[in-house]
């Protein structure tokens, strides 16, 4: 998965304002993009003495194999030699390191963003010195980073798999039913209920696998395996779904790749009912 970068070493920082030397990397954020150098087909984040003035603090991320990394606001001209990529292309680069760290900077930076004011007294934020936080310079409110989790749920049929179009995705794109918990809601109802609305059909025997953070979104994914229960037809909600129906592991359209936890557990599948 994306976030699997070993033997690579990224430690996220208590997100402290810095001036930005010379030879550290930065990633510059506008309008949900981020400034990147291109080479071939490649991206590379950009080197502070690569940038010049045009950039000169910002906010430590953490640090990259044991080097800070910063992220700031983009300015609207850019240097030559650079563009701002969206986070689909980022996602769309083999580099695993790469995509992580741009990914995590995009969920911190946004937040940041959308959180220059108290959402309680309307005055200004700053960052909190000991906490990755913001903090109220006038009534102390603390803000800690949004993160929503949200269930992904394999569901089987004997030896084939639900997978569903997402009305949004273009193509032969498919993948698992997913959805956000609610508040006042467990988990295992969340699965139950996202299942229902979105394809009208129940489950049983709700067992968990494992949990991905998705900074592009920022989510927190939390991966299911599920069974068919009952004899209900799909039935797509029409809202998300555009359609849905049981495939068998040697007859898959196109899936997530293994960047995401989705990914995994579809292969998961794969291999396990591969004839």
């Amino acid at each position: 998965m994306i976030n699997e970068i070993a033997p690579n070493i990224f430690n996220i920082s208590l997100l402290s304002r810095e001036a930005i030397k010379s030879e550290e990397q930065v990633l510059c954020y506008k309008n949900g993009k981020v400034l990147m150098k291109t080479l071939e087909d490649k991206f590379l984040i950009p080197k502070k003495n690569e940038l010049g003035e045009w950039v000169t603090e910002g906010i430590l991320l953490g640090e990259v194999d044991g080097e800070k990394c910063f992220i700031a606001e983009g300015k609207d001209k850019m240097p030559q030699g650079f563009e701002y990529v969206g986070m689909r292309d980022i996602r769309g680069q083999s580099d695993k390191l790469f995509k992580w760290v741009t990914a995590v900077g995009f969920h911190l930076f946004s937040w940041i963003s959308d959180n220059k004011f108290c959402g309680r007294c309307g005055s200004s934020m700053e960052l909190k010195e000991n906490e990755r936080a913001l903090k109220c310079t006038s009534c102390k409110n603390i803000i800690f980073p949004k993160l929503s989790p949200a269930i992904i749920v394999a569901i089987t049929k004997g030896d084939k798999l639900l997978l569903a179009k997402n009305k949004l995705h273009p193509g032969s794109f498919y993948s698992l039913i997913a959805g956000y918990v609610e508040a006042g809601e467990t988990i295992e109802e969340t699965v139950k209920r996202e299942v229902m609305e979105e394809v009208g059909i129940n489950v049983k025997n709700i067992r968990y696998y494992k949990s991905q953070p998705w900074p592009f979104s920022s989510s927190l994914m939390l991966g299911f395996f599920a069974e068919y229960d009952g004899d209900k037809p799909i039935k797509v909600d029409g809202i998300e779904l555009s359609h849905a129906d049981w495939f068998d592991a040697d007859n898959l359209p196109e899936i997530p790749n293994k960047d995401s936890v989705a990914g995994e557990m579809i292969r998961i599948f794969r291999e396990k009912n591969k004839i």
